[in-house]
């Protein structure tokens, strides 16, 4: 069959995450036409890219190219239900909502799907309550990519913000990290809670321990680039408790970040309603690293309470179990253990196979055995 992906953000292609960070949406478009392509299908993805180039297989090409195909038997629209009519003929149309749905309930919306009649594919149940057009859904969960779970002997040194010298050596994860917490989540969205524990509950006990806040945004604030009004107080506030051991870190690439996780001890995920994805803490799940998360949002589906990490109601406990997995080396060894395990592995391999039975029908998708992270 033949495939056509279809995203109209950002310019990125297939490897772009490779050399750089990228957005867990971004990542996920991006992988899923190489996997497609491994499963025998020509697949064109179309999107922001400024030159046509090839990537695991599959054909990039510029979303205002004036060759743009215009048949597939498959077509994929990214989040934008008015990508879905891209390509005038084929023969299944998705759309695949990664976030939130609320935007797909508008009289607007139903009217054009009842046009090109898509099946709508959510990425959590969580979402799915939150659709109340008229048009099929399903849910196939998104895959991580192979640096998070494939370990191997690295040039890469997890924490060069330290000051440490390994370009000339390779670098492997510690056995017993040391008490190290990485913050992955957008900075509005609970980073000043967190620090609030941080100096409250965990410096307090463990002066040693280090809280990294890899914020691409917040970096640039450290180098002087213009920030936004409201991301301004949170810098200042991060800056205000460097004597905590808080640190500010530029974002990385796949690889970088897996390393990173894997050298770590513990993820500190504060959650929120609308983070339905969670891209971040799927990865460093699978890398082995223990999260702490509040219970909202999709955490739940990806935590696995007690085993690899925990869900918890409130501060207090938010900060006592952090602490407990930052200084017990036995509970951190149990936790990462469980977390990596390759059963909980998802691939994209196995989310395009997921794809392509639901091209063969709801009932058959149905069917189709769906490994999730959790």
């Amino acid at each position: 069959m033949h495939y056509v992906l279809i995203d109209d953000s950002i310019a990125f292609d297939g490897y772009t995450s490779a050399r750089r960070p990228l957005g867990g949406a971004e990542k996920a478009f991006a992988s899923l036409g190489g996997a497609l392509v491994r499963r025998g299908h020509s697949v064109t993805v179309l999107n922001r890219i400024q030159y046509p180039t090839w990537c695991e297989g599959a054909k990039w090409r510029p979303i205002d190219d004036p060759q743009i195909t215009t048949e597939a038997d498959v077509v994929i629209a990214f989040r934008k239900p008015g990508l879905l009519g891209t390509v005038r003929q084929a023969k299944k149309r998705f759309l695949w909502v990664t976030g939130p749905a609320d935007y797909l309930n508008t009289q607007g919306v139903t009217d054009f799907f009842d046009s090109l009649k898509p099946t709508v594919v959510f990425i959590s149940p969580s979402q799915v309550s939150g659709y109340k057009g008229p048009s099929p859904t399903a849910v196939i969960a998104p895959g991580v990519r192979s640096p998070f779970y494939e370990v191997e002997t690295t040039e890469i040194d997890p924490f060069p913000e330290l000051g440490g010298d390994s370009a000339s050596h390779p670098v492997t994860a510690p056995t017993i990290p040391p008490p190290h917490a990485v913050v992955t989540t957008h900075p509005q969205q609970g980073l000043a809670w967190l620090v609030d524990i941080w100096t409250k509950i965990i410096h307090p006990q463990l002066p040693q321990a280090r809280m990294a806040v890899y914020s691409a945004a917040l970096h640039k604030g450290t180098k002087g680039e213009d920030l936004s009004a409201e991301m301004k107080p949170i810098l200042d506030l991060v800056q205000s408790v460097a004597d905590k051991n808080i640190v500010i870190v530029e974002p990385r690439s796949d690889r970088g970040m897996a390393e990173v996780y894997r050298s770590s001890r513990v993820h500190l995920y504060p959650s929120f309603s609308q983070d339905v994805a969670c891209w971040t803490l799927q990865e460093s799940q699978v890398a082995g690293l223990p999260a702490v998360a509040r219970m909202v949002g999709g955490a739940a589906e990806h935590v696995i309470n007690g085993e690899t990490g925990f869900l918890v109601p409130d501060a207090m406990a938010f900060g006592n179990v952090a602490l407990q997995i930052l200084r017990d080396d036995n509970v951190y060894q149990n936790l990462s253990a469980a977390a990596s395990a390759p059963t909980r592995r998802r691939t994209w391999d196995l989310v395009a196979a997921d794809f392509d039975a639901l091209v063969g029908g709801p009932a058959e998708a149905a069917s189709q055995p769906q490994p999730a992270l959790s």
